[in-house]
């Protein structure tokens, strides 16, 4: 379980810029590198716009690390359930 959690962030932090965020690029090549087989349409850049303004919940137009971890845990109970 450490090293999932540990995994988690490193992931975040190696995608996010500076200001310890996800802007929308890194927020595609996230998604497109990590996340191509749990997220339909991974490579559509509109479907993944969707995604990024249905988590950012502060509507920065960022993805913080908490908004990310919503993403992340939803994400999971998808795969819970389908097992």
């Amino acid at each position: 379980m450490e090293s999932a959690i540990t995994k988690l962030v490193d992931v975040f932090k190696s995608y996010a810029g500076k200001d310890k965020q996800l802007g929308r690029n890194e927020f595609l090549r996230l998604v497109r590198t990590e996340l191509n087989n749990f997220i339909t349409n991974a490579d559509n850049k509109n479907a993944v716009k969707k995604l990024m303004d249905k988590f950012d919940k502060n509507n920065d137009g960022k993805i913080s690390f908490e908004e990310y971890f919503m993403l992340v845990t939803q994400l999971a109970t998808y795969k819970y359930r389908k097992a």
